[in-house]
């Protein structure tokens, strides 16, 4: 390997119901808050609260003022982020995540392409896997839902992800769901998971927290309850080679690399 660290926080927070204003404060806020970090990871849908109704007074574009607003923060922080969010589109509105890189340059959306219960009924589907470069880093960003999709993460691994930031407003009963899911897809992808899970009640959910950095061997770093505000940050060793698809040489744990995909057509 030809490692790099990064440094990333997980937020773990509640935000506030249908309040744009407070919960991009709180999000820049935390970028002054954490000048070390490279990486900020908040939950999904934390701009807009878990709302499947009235969206279009909660959506946002790449080029909405309050979004140039959260650009220029990271500038100023020399951070990079990534928030989940309403995004409106000409067809629909999505479940998105937005992400900054520390210059301030504003990135694609990345839609929600898995939506959970009645999200399908609200949200539009995304259609792309894509990784996002943030730090000079190729990060793969799952939301939610996705992260019980094995499939997901590893179309991301396979394009090069070297990181999977996963935003979740994941509510209970389906905490084991993913807390497995989350150290699962960092140990058969061989690379680090960052998870953010959000706290609180909203929409008639009670959301169920445990947000978590897991590292490639499947090994905790750090992770919160399913209560409790506040972070957690660790300094991430980051493969620089490029996707173990592709790996200089293979080894037992070079798990891409040893898959034989003429045996897994469905």
């Amino acid at each position: 390997m030809h490692p790099r660290t990064l440094h990333v926080t997980v937020i773990q927070d509640a935000p506030r119901s249908r309040d744009l204003a407070e919960n991009l404060r709180r999000v820049t806020a935390a970028l002054a808050a954490h000048p070390d970090t490279d990486l900020l990871l908040f939950p999904e849908l934390f701009l807009s609260g878990y709302q499947t109704t009235a969206l279009a007074e909660l959506a946002l574009t790449r080029n909405d003022p309050r979004v140039r607003a959260l650009a220029a923060a990271c500038r100023n922080a020399n951070t990079a982020l990534i928030v989940g969010c309403i995004e409106a589109a000409p067809d629909g509105a999505y479940d998105a995540m937005l992400a900054i890189d520390r210059d301030g340059s504003v990135r694609e959306m990345v839609r929600k392409t898995h939506l959970f219960g009645t999200e399908r009924d609200a949200f539009a589907v995304g259609d792309t896997l894509a990784s996002v470069t943030l730090c000079d880093v190729s990060v793969g960003i799952v939301n939610c839902f996705e992260l019980e999709f094995p499939e997901v993460s590893r179309t991301l691994a396979l394009r090069g992800a070297q990181l999977i930031a996963a935003g979740s407003a994941n509510m209970h009963p389906y905490a084991l769901d993913h807390r497995i899911a989350a150290t699962a897809r960092a140990l058969e992808n061989r690379v680090p998971v960052a998870y953010a899970n959000r706290i609180g009640t909203e929409s008639g959910h009670a959301f169920c927290g445990g947000s978590r950095i897991v590292l490639p061997d499947g090994d905790t770093l750090a992770e919160l309850d399913a209560d409790e505000a506040g972070s957690i940050a660790g300094q991430l060793a980051i493969d620089t080679r490029g996707t173990s698809a592709t790996p200089a040489s293979t080894t037992p744990t070079d798990m891409l690399a040893q898959r034989r995909p003429e045996l897994y057509a469905h």
